[in-house]
């Protein structure tokens, strides 16, 4: 039986779609049929992005081959290995005038009677600048520590609201910058981390906050060339850019306040399971917990953020593309867990 997936802007009338009963639901009450109106034509493309034709029961056949994700797999894969870019920019040092001030002014917002998307993304909005300001500016032992400060705060309005939470885990930036990427990796490993680990302890969560929050400051030492390199990193270049975790973990050392949760998320947050990451090629349990769940914060952002040269993979994709090629990387339990977080958030959506 010849099946193809292909894009459902590619689908046509006469097309026999399998839906299948993957992870997440669709609206329709049969898993397989013929596309033979516009108004299924429609609300098909306006639920999914891909779709799996049976071409022995289509009258139409897709036009040209599409290639699948399987096909397609490992290049996608290794493109959630590219570094975001660096963006230099002017700090703002009105925002650091008071330690608190962006504190007050997010408890504001998230007090006030605005809807509930509007907060989640006063809070995206919050985390962007102050993450925009920290990794503008040279990392010294004062700026970690007051960030530290404003992080966990952040935190715990991050996690208090489940509504809040939910409209957060569906936001997506537009750019793949650092402190963007900082941020996405930030809130939804957080989130994860709730999901997973199935705690209202409000300590934990902020301490988890800072480490995922930070996990990247470490590139901050690393040579902007490098960092912002176009195409793949020769051996000499990778060996350097693997060594951010543990600049990383040496400036919150420096610190001197921040913990050790924030320091082995920041120093083991690219290893992996099966004992193929990075700094000390760690195996299994020998990974910590709260690392995977900032790895796999920080894949599915790669996957799902938009690139100049690629629009981002769809939440159903870009788990089916990480459940493919890098279930491996991760606890089992860890992982799934994950997989039913983001099911979830797309179930309540519909």
């Amino acid at each position: 039986m010849m099946k193809e997936e292909i894009d459902t802007s590619d689908l046509k009338q006469g097309m026999y779609v399998e839906l299948g009963d993957g992870w997440l639901d669709h609206p329709f009450l049969r898993r397989s049929f013929m596309v033979k109106s516009l108004s299924d034509l429609e609300k098909i493309q306006s639920y999914l992005d891909r779709v799996t034709i049976n071409l022995s029961k289509s009258k139409v056949k897709p036009k040209a081959k599409v290639e699948t994700l399987e096909v397609a797999g490992d290049e996608l894969a290794k493109e959630a290995l590219i570094e975001p870019v660096v963006v230099i920019t002017e700090p703002n040092e009105d925002a650091w005038d008071e330690k608190n001030t962006p504190s007050a002014e997010l408890e504001a917002a998230i007090n006030s009677d605005l809807p509930t998307e509007a907060k989640a993304r006063q809070i995206f909005q919050h985390s962007s600048d102050l993450m925009n300001s920290v990794l503008s500016q040279a990392p010294t032992k004062e700026l970690i520590n007051e960030t530290s400060h404003t992080i966990q705060s952040l935190a715990e309005f991050v996690v208090q609201d489940d509504e809040v939470a939910g409209k957060l885990l569906s936001i997506t930036s537009h750019d793949f910058y650092t402190y963007t990427h900082s941020v996405n990796v930030g809130i939804k490993s957080l989130l994860i981390a709730r999901k997973i680990l199935n705690t209202s302890d409000t300590a934990l969560l902020k301490e988890l906050g800072v480490g995922f929050f930070l996990h990247d400051i470490g590139k901050s030492e690393i040579d902007p060339g490098i960092l912002n390199k176009p195409g793949r990193l020769d051996e000499s270049e990778m060996h350097i850019m693997r060594t951010h975790p543990q600049r990383g973990v040496d400036l919150l050392r420096a610190a001197d306040s921040l913990t050790n949760t924030a320091q082995v998320i920041t120093l083991q947050h690219h290893e992996k399971a099966d004992g193929s990451g990075y700094p000390n090629k760690l195996k299994g349990d020998q990974v910590h917990e709260f690392a995977q769940m900032c790895a796999l914060g920080d894949i599915y952002d790669a996957l799902t953020s938009e690139r100049s040269y690629k629009k981002g993979m769809s939440i159903f994709d870009a788990l089916l593309l990480m459940k493919k090629q890098m279930s491996h990387h991760f606890d089992d339990e860890i992982f799934k867990r994950f997989i039913l977080l983001f099911a979830e958030e797309a179930r309540k959506e519909t």
